[in-house]
């Protein structure tokens, strides 16, 4: 005869184990990003000595560098927005980390093109265009945008997916966590339209100390990173970064759905010597070469806040009553629901 304590035991343990498998986030996990994201992103390609594209050794093809997106800081009424251009800063600079003069950028239009769009960098004086965080580790720059959406295909994330420090020390993110991000794939990005890259992987790392990082001719500085199991490639560098959170993103809570939250800005990956060509080694110049560990180094999101809520951006926006297209929407359940579109000012 079966015991009836057992088996109600048993019975309780499947049901709790059936539970547990309904409750997990595998929908979340397995859904794909929002078709707009690709419409946030913007390639940057470099310019010559003259100011015109410039192109690689082979004469022919653009002198790709980097990736962009577009962001939105809303207004004080919350009727219209300002909008940014964000990219990681060394895509913007030379290896000596000087600015370049100029560099194109290559948006999405609504003729199925993506012409060169001319920038000029002014990175000081009364024209500055470019911003960046007080602390000069950090590898962002943010350069103010006024883009008409009846010209351009293009969309904008929403300052609210772009958390605070505080806020995100109150969240269920961690190492396993499950991310994305979209950027110039450098060997197809597109011949007559930009077409991004989306490449996938989870929390590596989320450290609370600094992490030794050197760009190629540069002192190593410590700075502040969230670390990535997932490859990042030369175009990467810019991308933005995205936690893709489901419905057990709050401590102790089950919310339905899914969300995006910006994790950062891609800064680049961890490369290790392997043989192949020569570095000096303690007895003997050997063969190396380096190899892309799988591990991705991305500049957090709040720092990217804290340019855009700073007291000079502030200034600017408080300076300028020319208010950005409002017609350009953030992407659809970019925070887990379809924002509304902001309304014209009054005249």
């Amino acid at each position: 005869m079966r015991n009836p304590t057992i088996c109600a035991a048993k019975g309780a343990f499947f049901l709790i184990l059936a539970l547990a498998i309904v409750l997990l986030p595998f929908p979340a996990a397995a859904a794909p990003p929002p078709r707009d994201i690709a419409k946030t992103i913007v390639f940057i390609f470099l310019a010559d000595d003259k100011g015109n594209p410039a192109v690689r050794d082979d004469g022919v093809t653009p002198a790709v560098n980097g990736t962009g997106f577009i962001v939105g800081v809303p207004t004080d009424d919350g009727r219209s927005v300002y909008e940014y251009l964000v990219t990681a800063k060394h895509v913007l600079q030379d290896k000596s980390g000087h600015y370049y003069k100029h560099v194109f950028i290559r948006i999405n239009d609504r003729q199925d093109h993506a012409p060169l769009q001319r920038l000029e960098i002014k990175s000081d004086g009364t024209s500055q265009n470019v911003f960046s965080h007080a602390d000069s580790s950090v590898d962002i720059a943010v350069i103010p945008a006024s883009l008409d959406e009846k010209l351009f295909d293009v969309r904008y994330i929403p300052l609210a997916a772009i958390k605070s420090k505080e806020e995100f020390q109150k969240s269920n993110i961690g190492p396993g966590a499950d991310v994305f991000f979209s950027g110039l794939f450098v060997w197809h990005y597109g011949v007559k339209t930009n077409i991004p890259i989306f490449r996938f992987g989870r929390v590596a790392m989320i450290p609370n100390e600094c992490i030794e990082w050197k760009e190629a001719e540069r002192t190593p500085q410590c700075v502040e990173l969230y670390l990535l199991e997932t490859m990042s490639f030369g175009g990467n560098s810019g991308s933005p970064v995205f936690f893709s959170l489901g419905i057990d993103r709050e401590l102790g809570s089950i919310h339905p759905g899914w969300e995006l939250q910006l994790a950062g800005v891609m800064r680049g990956s961890f490369n290790e010597p392997r043989l192949g060509d020569f570095v000096e080694v303690p007895n003997r110049v050997a063969p190396a070469f380096a190899q892309n560990l799988g591990i991705a180094a991305v500049t957090p999101a709040h720092l990217l806040r804290e340019i855009l809520l700073s007291e000079e951006l502030a200034k600017l926006r408080r300076d300028h009553s020319v208010q950005p297209p409002p017609e350009a929407n953030p992407p659809s359940d970019a925070t887990g629901s379809t924002p509304q579109k902001p309304e014209a000012p009054n005249p």
